[in-house]
């Protein structure tokens, strides 16, 4: 609502301090409430960024773990690519049930047997 001068004629000072005074304390009033708006901007902006920092902080420390659980998978699958297939132990498993290494003698058996032989020839 538009405030309309007070006509020329009846000109009063009192009315026109009241109005002026009126007016300033509306513009003070205005004055407070972009201050604490500016204020309240400032104080969220920097919350923000330090949310920001702080999420970026997080999103770089996940990507080094994802980067060290990377390389521990790629060390895992490249040892687990020069152990023994499933065949190859089947393989083995066959040799070894063929030779039998149960039955294998020692050095010191074959030294044994052979001397026990030759004092059984020397005895007859």
């Amino acid at each position: 609502m538009p405030v309309q001068p007070p006509p020329a004629e009846g000109f009063d000072q009192a009315k026109l301090y009241m109005w002026v005074k009126g007016l300033e304390s509306k513009v003070n009033g205005l004055v407070r409430q972009a201050d604490i708006l500016k204020n309240d901007f400032i104080k969220r902006t920097n919350d923000l960024k330090k949310d920001a920092k702080t999420l970026n902080a997080d999103l770089l420390e996940l990507k080094r773990e994802q980067q060290k659980t990377q390389e521990k998978m790629d060390l895992v699958i490249k040892e687990l690519k020069q152990t023994a297939g499933s065949e190859e132990v089947t393989m083995i498993k066959k040799y070894m049930d063929y030779w039998n290494p149960m039955t294998f003698v020692t050095q010191r058996d074959v030294e044994r047997i052979v001397e026990t032989k030759l004092q059984e020839e020397q005895k007859t």
